[in-house]
C-alpha cells in the first residue's frame, strides 16, 4: 500500500510537471506510467481524465498570470470538445484492453510524425469573417497571429473525442494543431491548450466515474502530486525556447509511444 502510494505522488508529480510546462493534460504521460505500476488500461483511462479535471485547473492559474492564454481561441474551441468528450467517453469501454493499449499508441505517433512549425502565412483569408486577427504580450514579447475560427471548432470536435475515449486532456493533439494548423505562436499555444481541455476532461472523467473506470483512491494522491508539479512546470515555460519546448514533447510522445504499442502486442 505505501509502495503503490509513493509511485502515485511521483507518477502524480512527473505528470504534472509536465502538463504545465508544455500545456498538454498529461494523459500521454500518465496512462503509460499507470500501466507499468500495473492499473488496468480501462480504469487507467478514466482515473487518468479525471486527474487532468485537476490538474489542469491548477495549472491554468499559473498561465492566466502569464497572459499566455487567448480567451477567444479556448471559447471557441472548449464548447465543441466538451459535447464530443461525453459521447466518446460511453465507447471506451466497450474496446478490448490490447485493442486500447494499441490505439493509443497509434494516438500518440501522430503528432510525433509532423515537427511544430507553423504553416506559412495565407493572405487572402485574412480578410474573411471567421479570420480574427489576436494579439498577446508574455513575458514582455508581443505575439502577433490570425485565428481561424471554423478551424477551431473542428480541432475542438477532434480533441473532445480524443479526450472521452482515451482518458487524455486532448493535448497531446490539441498543442500540434494549435500551432500548425491554426498558426498560434507556442507560448500563446500551452497555455490556451490548457484551458480548452479542462471542461472536457470534467465530464468525461464524470462519464468514467459513472461506469466504474475511476479508482478515487489512486486519484487522491495523483492529483496532490500533480498540483505541486503542474505550478512549477507552468513556471519554467517562460524560461524555456520553443525548441526545446518542442523536443522535450516529441521525446515523451515517441517513448510512451513504443512502449505501449509493445503492451497491446504482447498483453
Amino acid at each position: 500500500m505505501t509502495l503503490l502510494f509513493t509511485e502515485s505522488l511521483v507518477v502524480g508529480g512527473a505528470t504534472g510537471f509536465f502538463a504545465g510546462l508544455l500545456g498538454v493534460g498529461g494523459g500521454f504521460i500518465m496512462i503509460p506510467l499507470l500501466t507499468v505500476m500495473g492499473v488496468p488500461i480501462h480504469t487507467a483511462v478514466g482515473t487518468c481524465l479525471a486527474f487532468v479535471a485537476c490538474s489542469g485547473l491548477a495549472g491554468i492559474l499559473q498561465h492566466v498570470r502569464q497572459r499566455s492564454i487567448d480567451p477567444i481561441i479556448a471559447l471557441t474551441m472548449t464548447l465543441p470538445a466538451t459535447l464530443m468528450a461525453m459521447v466518446s467517453a460511453h465507447f471506451s469501454s466497450l474496446v478490448s484492453r490490447p485493442v486500447l493499449h494499441v490505439l493509443f499508441s497509434l494516438l500518440r505517433l501522430a503528432p510525433a510524425s509532423r515537427p511544430l512549425q507553423m504553416l506559412p502565412a495565407s493572405s487572402p483569408t485574412a480578410s474573411r469573417w471567421y479570420i480574427l486577427h489576436r494579439q498577446r504580450i508574455i513575458g514582455d514579447i508581443p505575439y502577433h497571429y490570425d485565428f481561424d475560427m471554423m478551424k477551431a471548432i473542428l480541432s475542438g470536435l477532434a480533441t473532445g473525442i480524443l479526450s472521452g475515449f482515451f482518458g487524455i486532456g486532448g493535448g497531446v493533439f490539441l498543442v500540434p494543431v494549435t500551432a500548425v494548423v491554426l498558426r498560434v505562436p507556442l507560448r500563446v499555444t500551452v497555455g490556451t491548450s490548457l484551458a480548452v481541455f479542462i471542461l472536457p476532461a470534467m465530464f468525461g472523467a464524470f462519464t468514467h466515474w459513472r461506469q466504474g473506470n475511476v479508482d478515487v483512491g489512486l486519484w487522491l494522491p495523483l492529483v496532490v502530486a500533480g498540483i505541486v508539479g503542474s505550478q512549477v512546470g507552468a513556471r519554467c515555460v517562460v524560461h524555456m525556447p520553443p525548441e526545446m519546448l518542442q523536443r522535450l514533447f516529441l521525446l515523451l510522445v515517441l517513448a510512451g509511444a513504443v512502449f505501449m504499442l509493445v503492451k497491446g502486442l504482447t498483453e
